[in-house]
C-alpha cells in the first residue's frame, strides 16, 4: 500500500498556465476571460480559497469600472468602438492585480521543477469570444 504522503495531490494532475503567457487574453478578450483564466489557474496553483474569491471580486469590479468608464467617457453616445481602448486598459489592470494574487503560488510551482501547460483549450478560446461580445455590449449600452 503506497504511503499517503508520497501520492501526488489531485490538483497536481493538471498543470497551470504560465502567468505571463495569458496577458494577451486580457488585452484581446477583456476582464471576463482573464478572470475566468485566473480563477481556473489559481485552482491549479493551489491558491487559497480566500484569494480565489478575491480574484473573482477583482473581475466583477473590473466589469463595473468598465461600464462606468465608458459611460463617463461617452456621456452622449457616439462611436462605441472608441471605448474599447479604456476597456482594454481596465482589463490589463485587473490582470495585474490577479497576477499579484497568484504570484506566490506560481513561484512555488516554478521551484517544484514541473513544467507549465502549453496550450489553451477550445473552452478558454470560447471565453475570449464571449468576453469580446460582452465588451462590445458594454460599450454599446454605456455609450447610448
Amino acid at each position: 500500500m503506497p504511503d499517503e504522503v508520497l501520492r501526488p495531490s489531485e490538483g497536481a494532475a493538471v498543470a497551470p498556465w504560465s502567468l505571463t503567457r495569458v496577458i494577451y487574453i486580457a488585452v484581446l478578450g477583456g476582464v471576463l476571460p482573464i478572470t475566468w483564466l485566473a480563477f481556473v489557474n489559481s485552482g491549479r496553483l493551489a491558491v487559497a480559497d480566500a484569494k480565489r474569491g478575491l480574484i473573482v471580486v477583482v473581475g466583477l469590479a473590473g466589469v463595473v469600472v468598465e461600464f462606468f468608464a465608458v459611460g463617463l467617457l461617452m456621456p452622449y453616445g457616439g462611436d462605441w468602438w472608441k471605448a474599447l481602448l479604456p476597456m482594454r486598459i481596465v482589463a490589463a489592470l485587473c490582470y495585474a492585480v490577479q497576477f499579484r494574487i497568484q504570484r506566490q503560488s506560481d513561484r512555488v510551482f516554478q521551484l517544484s521543477g514541473r513544467s507549465y501547460r502549453e496550450g489553451f483549450g477550445s473552452g478558454n478560446l470560447a471565453m475570449v469570444a464571449i468576453g469580446v461580445f460582452t465588451e462590445l455590449c458594454i460599450a454599446v449600452v454605456a455609450s447610448s
